[in-house]
């Protein structure tokens, strides 16, 4: 082999080998952002940009195929605060959960665009706990010596439901390991407020607004 073909396959060899070395499993942790309309009418705490619009993702993804990845994440949307006379301490939770399909390819050396599509069942949950006087549990103790005590006691109302999203990402390789990415997609969402349960008892939720959202993402890609 003469060495101008040699120079001419060079390129091709060291690229193949960059696609080929990438970790096959990934683990995701990041953050991102969206706009639902969610009722907060009293007394539900005052919500922010933090309750309201910011996701906290995790998950992990492995490459099953050249170009292809398969994978499960989560992103959350947390709201919290204080509620009633009694200032009981209030919790509320959407978690996008979703079983993600995604192919890639290389632009550049270091450089990744990838699709994703993924179905959805999606949790939302809200829990209210209170510290409680316990006076059974303070004769119980005080035979032993101790001082009277108070106990968190609540429950939670929790709702399931359906999903799908789509996202067009890039991905930049810091090294072999480490990565960063960032995602532009949309959640759909099949949300229904009459379909929470507290209890086993069916009650009705916070109206939202979160049929067909938005969604940017921001993540820490590990390689492994």
């Amino acid at each position: 082999m003469n060495v101008s073909r040699i120079l001419s396959i060079l390129p091709l060899l060291i690229f193949t080998n960059e696609v080929y070395s990438q970790p096959k499993i990934n683990f995701i942790l990041g953050t991102g952002y969206y706009n639902p309309k969610i009722e907060t009418s009293s007394p539900i705490p005052k919500i922010g940009f933090v309750g309201k619009n910011l996701l906290l993702n995790w998950g992990a993804r492995y490459e099953i195929y050249p170009n292809v990845r398969i994978g499960y994440t989560q992103s959350h949307s947390l709201h919290s605060g204080t509620i009633g006379n009694d200032k009981s301490n209030y919790l509320r939770n959407i978690a996008y959960r979703s079983i993600s399909f995604e192919t890639f390819f290389y632009i550049r050396e270091k450089m990744e665009m990838n699709f994703t599509l993924a179905p959805m069942i999606n949790k939302g949950s809200i829990t209210i706990t209170a510290k409680a006087p316990t006076n059974d549990w303070d004769a119980l103790l005080e035979t032993y010596g101790n001082s009277s005590v108070s106990l968190k006691t609540g429950s939670s109302m929790t709702t399931r439901w359906m999903g799908f999203s789509s996202h067009v990402g890039y991905r930049y390789y810091i090294s072999r390991l480490l990565s960063f990415e960032g995602k532009l997609g949309y959640f759909m969402s099949s949300y229904n407020e009459k379909n929470w349960k507290l209890e086993g008892k069916d009650v009705a939720g916070p109206p939202m607004k979160i049929g067909r959202l938005p969604v940017f993402q921001v993540n820490l890609v590990i390689g492994l």
